[in-house]
């Protein structure tokens, strides 16, 4: 009976255990882009973003929503969400700029014909938090999400500014996991 009471009661503290999704891959992201990893990642200033360039046949685009948050561990995170409609081939560019230029670059995946909502998260800085995108002192944050055709041509560009403060985080991104996968909404 003493063992039956202790297999019931792990089994109890195992299933009110909840674990953290912070950093499960989008599904979404997925789904349109194939992966959720970058081909290119840069946090160099030189790479201005595009300017709008309206949707063209076939293609649609809003940013519904990006905003300074959290992912479910307490990580600073960028959350973004997109309604879009797509064409197959496309590469997807997303920029964070601040009034001084580019903080950060994500380049990657190849779109599928897709139709619906795209929801992910860029984490800012790292779980231990000794990597960050530098956002203290920055002001003015800007998400610019653009597609690229085969030939590097931007066949679709749109930007937004970022809501909620900029979380004050300090330090160098590089060698890190910072703003590398599209991670899923809560």
């Amino acid at each position: 009976m003493t063992a039956a009471l202790s297999v019931l009661l792990v089994l109890a503290l195992l299933t009110g255990c909840t674990r953290d999704k912070s950093r499960l891959t989008s599904p979404s992201a997925k789904a349109l882009l194939g992966v959720t990893a970058p081909t290119i990642l840069s946090f160099d200033h030189g790479s201005v973003p595009p300017g709008p360039i309206a949707a063209p046949e076939g293609w649609r685009l809003t940013v519904d929503l990006a905003r300074f948050g959290e992912l479910e561990d307490g990580t600073p995170a960028l959350a973004i969400l997109l309604d879009i409609d797509s064409e197959p081939g496309a590469l997807m560019g997303i920029w964070l700029s601040s009034e001084s230029g580019t903080l950060a670059h994500w380049s990657g995946g190849s779109t599928e014909d897709y139709r619906g909502d795209v929801c992910f998260q860029l984490p800012l800085a790292s779980e231990d938090g000794s990597h960050a995108i530098p956002l203290s002192g920055t002001s003015g944050h800007t998400l610019t999400v653009a597609f690229l055709n085969d030939e590097g041509t931007v066949i679709l560009s749109l930007s937004r500014g970022i809501a909620n403060f900029a979380p004050d985080l300090r330090g160098s991104p590089t060698g890190s996991n910072v703003f590398r996968d599209l991670l899923a909404c809560p």
